[in-house]
């Protein structure tokens, strides 16, 4: 299976997020999170981070397969964004 690990800087140009993708079985990627800024006082439930647990890492929920790299990494980002505005605002997406 292939693994690439990558630090995604947020458009803001304020915080960076690390991310492994990894491709699972069946040709389908995982975006776990490696490293990301504190929720502070925000919910870290699953529902509103969207975020997955699979042994105790996390990677990053999304309603289809993702079915390439550069797809996972696509949602990857978008996730970043959405995960730095909820942070900074409490606007959950």
């Amino acid at each position: 299976m292939n693994q690439q690990r990558i630090a995604y800087r947020t458009t803001d140009n304020t915080v960076d997020y690390f991310f492994s993708f990894e491709e699972q079985y069946g040709g389908t990627w995982r975006a776990y999170v490696e490293s990301q800024p504190s929720y502070r006082d925000r919910a870290t439930d699953a529902h509103n981070t969207h975020r997955l647990s699979d042994g105790g890492r996390l990677y990053v929920c999304w309603t289809s397969p993702l079915r390439s790299l550069a797809e996972a990494r696509k949602v990857a980002a978008l996730w970043a964004e959405k995960t730095q505005n909820y942070i900074r605002t409490g606007c959950r997406f």
